[in-house]
């Protein structure tokens, strides 16, 4: 086995024992039919509210519509939710797609939706609730000049946020799917004489059936995994019943005592139901994840018509619908400045100078770096191997995007009950993990990123090396892969975005250390989860700017660190 090979059964061996294994740990110290049964059998005994969907109330001379879930029970709660998301956002994004790539549209419409999709944990859902407040909200401070009010409740308003938030992620699936299409078969409509809506249903349609199945998949796995929705609503008891949310509760009160079976069962569910659908959608999820980012380098080449009249309302719709997902976004940065709600300057900002603040942000940074480095260290043979057409190239596309399928909370179960142990535990060395599920939780960015780059490399640079004398692995670590990382520096700084904003596992192995002062192991995500659940809305304005700092830190030291990377070896 010469170098290079070594070097990919390697990474597939970290892959396996840092990711694969543990939940096969879980599996193995649990009996998983008796968790699963207790969690059931907890889940049953829930008695649904019962509560009208919609109710209309007068209220202090207003009439007010109250929009609720309809209460079905946890389970089917917990399952129904995360389908109505996905077929939500998916709708909306393949409609978007449709339009953009069909019609000239101003180029800021087709690019605000990936604004949209920009992660600040927890005060986008903040600056929604704000929005949607009974009493200051900016929506119900206009419609009260009407002698009108709205209300969202519960699981309506998670739905909301989550299809709002997931949306722009659909559409860039969706059009970077439809941007590496052959052109040819749009083209072939049109000289044919089909309108783009007969283009549109005859051919686009069918042709973007994976990718619409993929944005399916993904969404309803990033809407059934979600915490921070339901941390920031947890006072409805619709919420508190979601299966992840159930997890994570029984996660914080049993880590320092042993899991309970009900504790694992709920985390099982979740694992479970994860894998089946991205089972459903594994043979188009590969593929589609190869294009994605596309639209970024190669927009769409096709002849675009003029919008009709019979287009507008439609626009007006998607507009509608782009403006509230941006709201939560806009808001959120705004409030690192003023106050939403009073236009006032935020008068907390320097609370920054706080030393449990000032030391998550750079644990943020420290960690989002060492994250990605391991990612790229691992993906590189990965994305190498799969992009020459190696016969194991679908058992290492399988492996490589496999994490997408994983909740964090199942990841953060399977860390305790097998490392926990260990003399460098989470216990004691929380960082250590929080580095492995991030790196490994990212792993899929990372490995489409470079292996994007690497096939449009041609074979002639390590061949050329391989004359000259380098062994296979020298040849791809100084002609190859200098390339393929500088030219995937843009998508490495978005995954070091996702990596510095991940949720599931920072508020969960992120608060196992100590989370005080300069000593603090926690990240940045931790420490304003601990901040909101005391003060709720009170410390936004730092909140955002914490994020925005935290973010571009990490984007500008991973940036020099593969440019520092790419020259040595270069």
């Amino acid at each position: 086995m010469d170098s290079l090979n070594l070097y990919a059964v390697t990474s597939v061996a970290v892959v396996l024992a840092l990711f694969v294994a543990p939940l096969v740990a879980l599996l193995a110290s649990y009996n998983p039919v008796d968790c699963i049964s207790a969690a059931l059998q907890d889940l049953v005994l829930a008695v649904p509210l019962g509560r009208s969907p919609v109710e209309v109330v007068q209220r202090g001379g207003l009439t007010v519509a109250i929009f609720r879930w309809p209460d079905l029970g946890p389970l089917l709660n917990s399952l129904l939710l995360p389908l109505v998301v996905a077929s939500v956002s998916t709708l909306v994004g393949l409609t978007y797609t449709l339009l953009v790539y069909l019609y000239r549209v101003p180029r800021l419409l087709a690019t605000l939706p990936l604004l949209a999709y920009l992660p600040i944990p927890f005060v986008k859902v903040l600056a929604l609730q704000r929005v949607l407040d009974p009493d200051l909200g900016l929506v119900n401070r206009v419609l009260r000049f009407f002698g009108l009010a709205v209300r969202v409740e519960g699981l309506a308003a998670v739905a909301l946020y989550q299809a709002l938030t997931f949306f722009p992620f659909s559409y860039s699936i969706l059009l970077s799917y439809a941007s590496v299409l052959p052109r040819e078969f749009t083209e072939g409509a049109y000289s044919l004489g089909s309108p783009p809506r007969v283009a549109a249903t005859r051919v686009l349609i069918p042709l973007l059936r994976p990718a619409t199945y993929t944005s399916l998949a993904l969404t309803y796995v990033l809407s059934l995994e979600d915490l921070e929705t339901p941390i920031i609503f947890e006072w409805y008891p619709d919420v508190r019943g979601l299966l992840s949310y159930r997890a994570y509760v029984h996660f914080i009160s049993e880590v320092y005592v042993g899991f309970s079976t009900r504790a694992v069962g709920y985390a099982l569910i979740v694992l479970a139901v994860s894998l089946a659908v991205f089972a459903t959608s594994a043979r188009y999820l590969v593929a589609v994840y190869r294009s994605f980012g596309a639209v970024m380098v190669r927009p769409p080449g096709v002849y675009r018509s003029r919008a009709s009249p019979g287009v507008a309302p439609v626009l007006a719709v998607l507009t509608a619908f782009l403006a509230l997902s941006l709201l939560p976004t806009l808001l959120a940065l705004a409030s690192a400045v003023v106050d939403p709600l009073t236009l006032r300057v935020t008068p907390s900002l320097h609370l920054l100078l706080d030393p449990t603040r000032v030391r998550s942000i750079l644990n943020t940074v420290a960690y989002t770096a060492l994250s990605l480095m391991l990612s790229l260290a691992v993906a590189l043979p990965l994305a190498y191997k799969s992009s020459r057409v190696s016969r194991a190239q679908r058992a290492i596309e399988a492996l490589a995007v496999l994490p997408l399928s994983v909740p964090g909370v199942a990841v953060a179960y399977s860390y305790v009950e097998t490392f926990g142990s260990l003399p460098l535990s989470p216990f004691n060395s929380p960082w250590l993990y929080l580095v492995a599920s991030y790196s490994l939780r990212r792993l899929p960015y990372v490995y489409v990123a470079l292996r994007s780059t690497l096939s449009s490399i041609p074979r002639d640079y390590e061949e050329a090396a391989q004359v000259a004398g380098a062994r296979p692995l020298r040849a791809l670590l100084t002609t190859v892969a200098p390339i393929a990382l500088l030219t995937s520096t843009y998508s490495l700084s978005l995954a070091s975005v996702t990596i510095a904003t991940e949720v599931s596992t920072s508020v969960t192995i992120g608060g196992l250390g100590p989370t005080q002062g300069w000593g603090s192991t926690a990240p940045l995500v931790y420490t304003i989860y601990r901040d909101v659940t005391a003060a709720g809305t009170a410390l936004v304005g730092v909140y955002s700017v914490s994020v925005l700092v935290a973010v571009l830190a990490s984007v500008l030291v991973v940036r020099l660190a593969v440019a520092l990377i790419a020259k040595c070896f270069g």
